[in-house]
């Protein structure tokens, strides 16, 4: 009896050492980096920012992956459905990925789950309209006899949210046309007159003002940030200074602590740098970041928010 439990002791032991050399030697292969929509949009543009400054605090490289698909749906079940050893994390659209998972139907992943890792900021939004559109104001969208189009990725998009909550907060008739693989698609979409308006974040509007192809109508701020562009706020919406998308960096579940809570400061340290920071400042893309507490409160208090519409989400 005790020759066989002096037996297990040694092998328990062995194990130990084993998994603790294998912790020390993580990471030894490159970590994928999960973007849930095309290249040239806001997600990519952070993640492209992000992933060089990345390789730097971890040592190994960090390959960016497109997977896009039904909104961001497809890219966040393929991070919650990756081995949890720390070598697959991605950005997530949040509160959009929130609605599908409120309203039960989030397709292969659970938020309550994630491994959350970091918060790089939050993104103001904006209404734009072709550059030689006749709209000069959200009224003459609200007021065309018909539902105005919208365009978007997919229903689980977090401007495709916001723009079905805001415009039912006002009774302006809407309608999303969505399949759109990024933001990008969905501007250019604007561009050649598939859809009347679309809600997207400033910053990802800003190249399309400055090439003349787009006009920005309103910005969804209490005061303005845009010159010569109303905020909400001025306009008599102040409501719609609450929504905004915000990006956060998480995991597959049950990635070991250690393994965790080195991702963590390699992602709040990346994102802290010069090189991200000065490429905020030159993008106008905030990056604000946090770490894993502030992030998992942060989720809690975006689910009480939008549980507040969700009767009104289940009518989408």
């Amino acid at each position: 009896m005790l020759k066989t439990l002096k037996h297990g002791l040694i092998a328990a032991a062995a194990l130990a050492v084993s998994a603790g050399a294998a912790m020390a030697e993580w990471p030894d292969k490159p970590i994928k980096f999960i973007v849930g929509y095309s290249p040239g949009g806001g997600f990519d543009a952070y993640a492209r920012a992000l992933a060089p400054e990345l390789e730097k605090s971890l040592g190994v490289e960090v390959v960016v992956e497109n997977v896009p698909g039904a909104g961001g749906q497809k890219g966040a079940a393929t991070i919650y459905r990756a081995d949890p050893d720390g070598y697959t994390i991605g950005i997530w659209n949040i509160p959009g990925l929130t609605v599908p998972q409120l309203l039960g139907k989030a397709n292969g992943f659970d938020l309550n789950d994630v491994t959350w890792l970091a918060t790089l900021g939050n993104s103001r939004y904006a209404l734009a309209v072709k550059a030689d559109s006749e709209y000069q104001k959200l009224e003459d969208l609200c007021s065309l006899g018909r539902p105005f189009k919208h365009s978007d990725t997919g229903p689980a998009s977090t401007s495709s949210v916001t723009a079905y909550i805001a415009m039912n907060l006002i009774d302006c008739p809407i309608i999303n046309v969505t399949g759109y693989k990024g933001s990008s698609d969905t501007i250019v979409a604007l561009m050649r007159g598939e859809v009347d308006a679309t809600i997207k974040p400033i910053a990802s509007l800003n190249k399309y003002v400055k090439s003349g192809d787009v006009r920005l109508l309103m910005t969804f701020e209490d005061t303005p940030s845009v010159e010569g562009v109303p905020s909400s706020g001025e306009a008599g919406y102040p409501d719609f200074s609450k929504f905004q998308v915000v990006r956060v960096i998480g995991g597959p579940p049950g990635i070991p602590a250690d393994i965790a809570a080195r991702l963590s400061e390699a992602v709040v340290a990346a994102a802290s740098s010069d090189t991200v920071q000065e490429w905020s400042v030159s993008s106008k893309r905030p990056v604000d970041p946090v770490g894993p507490e502030e992030t998992r409160a942060l989720m809690d208090e975006l689910m009480g928010f939008y549980t507040t519409y969700k009767d009104l989400l289940a009518q989408k």
